[in-house]
């Protein structure tokens, strides 16, 4: 395992950071240590339109994220058969990330699933792939289980008599899950 980590994981990071570092050399010399690469990035237009999308993309899915992963792992917390919801949220992470993303395409092209509904429909159909809303869906899809999962986590560890507790004196049911439910469960969002 060490040994794959090595390969896998360490050496490309240290590539990575070499690449960073360097310019391309001349006949002598092959590498040529520079900050050239740092102020090219924060300087190029082009670069920093890359970087300001990819965040809004990260701030958007992981708003989304908690918007939708809460109130499920919520619910499979104080509802019955949680076995079996949290393996119907697990089996899909079971398959492949670049398969499930792929299969996002069949759905979402123009002549896709999601458009052929449409169409019947009378609506009409729309461009969606390789769009920003195709861009945060999948990786809605793909991260939405991690979310669902720590959180439901911090939800089942969560010691009950504080509720009763809130509620012996006096609180609501929504006032407990202000002050009680939602900052206990905080650490698994």
């Amino acid at each position: 395992y060490v040994v794959w980590l090595f390969i896998m994981v360490l050496v490309p990071m240290l590539m990575i950071l070499l690449y960073a570092f360097t310019t391309a050399g001349n006949e002598v010399t092959t590498f040529r240590f520079t900050l050239d690469n740092f102020s090219r990035f924060l300087t190029d237009t082009v670069f920093l339109d890359v970087l300001k999308r990819s965040l809004l993309i990260a701030v958007v899915t992981t708003v989304v994220c908690v918007l939708l992963g809460y109130p499920i792992a919520y619910t499979i917390a104080k509802g019955p058969e949680r076995f079996f919801w949290i393996m119907l949220i697990t089996l899909p992470t079971w398959i492949n990330m670049l398969v499930r993303t792929y299969a996002w395409v069949g759905i979402l092209q123009d002549d896709g699933l999601v458009n052929r509904f449409l169409g019947m429909l009378g609506i009409g159909s729309f461009r969606m792939l390789y769009t920003t809303f195709a861009v945060v869906l999948g990786m809605v899809y793909n991260f939405i289980p991690f979310m669902i999962l720590q959180i439901h986590s911090s939800l089942a560890k969560m010691d009950k008599s504080l509720l009763e507790a809130a509620s012996d004196l006096g609180a609501t049911p929504m006032q407990s899950f202000l002050k009680v439910t939602l900052p206990l469960s905080l650490p698994g969002v």
